[in-house]
């Protein structure tokens, strides 16, 4: 094979492409201060049950708005977050926040 189409190759299977990032409906509220986040989702029996992403950074993060086809448990997910200082929630597990986008990695 000519050594361009290897290097071409090569280029496309190490990095992630921007088209495989999902925006969530209805999308994040635009108030707090964008930040990029890697963890690992985990559903939690409490309140009914939800799903929360626990970051590589050891802090909870409790999405308001987690596309349905990001809750499964022990997904590996990069997500581009707001937080969201200007609402409760009553489950505490962490810092509330909106998905801005997400994908799996």
């Amino acid at each position: 094979m000519h050594r361009a189409v290897w290097l071409s190759l090569l280029l496309a299977a190490c990095g992630k492409a921007d088209n495989d990032w999902v925006t969530p409906t209805p999308p994040a509220d635009a108030s707090g201060a964008a930040m990029t986040i890697t963890g690992v989702v985990h559903h939690f029996e409490l309140e009914g049950g939800f799903y929360a992403i626990r970051g590589d950074d050891s802090v909870t993060y409790d999405p308001t708005n987690l596309p349905t086809e990001f809750q499964k448990d022990g997904l590996a997910v990069e997500a581009v977050v707001r937080p969201r200082k200007n609402a409760l929630s009553v489950r505490q597990v962490g810092t509330l926040v909106d998905v801005e986008r997400i994908r799996a990695r």
